[in-house]
């Protein structure tokens, strides 16, 4: 993977439609395979049944052939010209970017909830979009602080120093670095902030008040976990040395897989012995599966159990192209070689990599549960409704520091009163 470039750049309005084509064209062909095979799986009901027959296989075997030569005709012609026009559509888009038009044109953002889709799509499919180089991609990168009325920016910042002291002119020596989680972009940080107190605001006004910067990582969520880690550490290289004044402390702080991923980025940094690594004094992780998470868990098995039966295999194999993210939840994958040789979809627990702490750094896991204790059963099989106790505190990764919150559930983590009373005492070292 590459490593993040110094100058991002906000794809054109016609990349942006050339983007959603291309995934429009994907979905095409996606569903229309998919219904071609259930329509198979279906018709060979009754054929089968027939062949099976005393004195009617003969008979039947005829009208089977007729029967599947015409829908595989159909169903070719239907995918084929789908595509075709889609794929047309692209082109056309694609020498419209290159054109003196395109240049004329002002560049326009997803605006927030366009954002927010795009990212929902790289959760689900994001690996997909990487491969083919679609231009709606997630891209990583640090986006600033809201501003008075809790707007985020669109646009990622420039790693370049004065580009950074234009952006951030409060730059602080000390750096807070929120991480989100599967399907979110950092906009997911602001959910509930209406919901709280008149006095209250979200975790970045808080943390803000406290003396830090705070900044906020979007990435793609559909890639391994490990890779953004690597990312993720590379990106934080170029920040720390070009932060305007001279970077005296850094947090991390995930939210479930972003937990995953500031941990693997941790691994990273450590393992090359990159300069921020030193300042590193927090690493917080809500709400994350550190030994899995039983949602994904009971998908892959239903999926292996759905591949069995004709009828179901269609659906499966939909299921089955979720992305490596997402497969990733299903033991906690941080490393390489959690994943690299193996097969995704393989059933049973899996052996997976210790990977490097920073040593410096306090490692703090939260957890919640909907229940009304920590020791009950909702709290070890439901936990928050996506992620079980057990795995959020994984007492025996986080150095004996782990705390549990109970009816709370998985995304109210993101804006919590009482999460953030658990913040801020161990950042002031309580």
């Amino acid at each position: 993977m590459s490593s993040l470039p110094a100058t991002p750049r906000t794809p054109s309005e016609f990349a942006q439609w050339r983007g959603a084509a291309d995934l429009g064209g994907r979905l095409f062909g996606q569903i229309a395979l998919r219904v071609h095979e259930w329509h198979r799986a279906i018709s060979d009901l009754p054929f089968d049944a027939l062949a099976r027959a005393p004195g009617l296989r003969e008979g039947s075997a005829p009208v089977r052939a007729l029967h599947d030569g015409i829908t595989d005709g159909v169903y070719t012609a239907v995918q084929l010209t789908g595509t075709t026009v889609i794929d047309a559509a692209a082109m056309m888009l694609r020498a419209i970017e290159r054109s003196a038009l395109a240049e004329n044109r002002p560049q326009r953002d997803l605006g927030a909830h366009g954002t927010q889709l795009v990212g929902a799509l790289g959760g689900l499919v994001g690996d997909d979009m990487a491969a083919r180089r679609n231009p709606l991609a997630p891209r990583l990168g640090f986006y600033a602080a809201p501003d008075g009325e809790g707007n985020r920016s669109s646009r990622r910042l420039e790693l370049r120093r004065d580009a950074l002291a234009v952006a951030c002119p409060d730059a602080r020596p000390r750096l807070a670095i929120f991480v989100h989680g599967l399907c979110c972009t950092e906009h997911a940080w602001s959910l509930y902030r209406d919901e709280q107190p008149a006095d209250a605001a979200d975790y970045g006004t808080r943390i803000a008040a406290l003396g830090y910067s705070p900044l906020y990582l979007r990435y793609n969520s559909g890639l391994h976990i490990s890779q953004n880690g690597r990312l993720f550490a590379r990106a934080l290289d170029r920040l720390f040395a070009e932060w305007p004044v001279p970077v005296e402390n850094v947090v991390l702080i995930g939210h479930s897989m972003g937990g995953l991923v500031a941990r693997a980025a941790a691994h990273s940094g450590a393992q090359r012995r990159a300069p921020w690594t030193d300042k590193v004094s927090h690493v917080f992780c809500i709400g994350s599966p550190h030994l899995g998470a039983p949602l994904e868990q009971a998908v892959n098995l239903g999926v292996a159990h759905m591949r069995r039966y004709a009828l179901s295999r269609p659906l499966a194999q939909l299921l089955g192209s979720r992305s490596a993210g997402i497969k990733d939840l299903r033991q906690g994958a941080t490393h390489d070689s959690d994943w690299r040789g193996r097969d995704p979809d393989a059933l049973g627990p899996t052996p997976r990599a210790a990977i490097a702490r920073i040593a410096g750094a306090r490692y703090h896991f939260l957890g919640s549960t909907l229940g009304n204790a920590a020791n009950d059963r909702l709290a070890r099989t439901l936990g928050d409704g996506l992620v079980d106790l057990p795995s959020a505190t994984a007492r025996e990764l986080a150095d004996a520091d782990s705390a549990t919150l109970t009816r709370v559930h998985h995304i109210r983590l993101l804006n919590h009163p009482l999460v953030w009373h658990w913040l801020d005492a161990r950042l002031r070292g309580h």
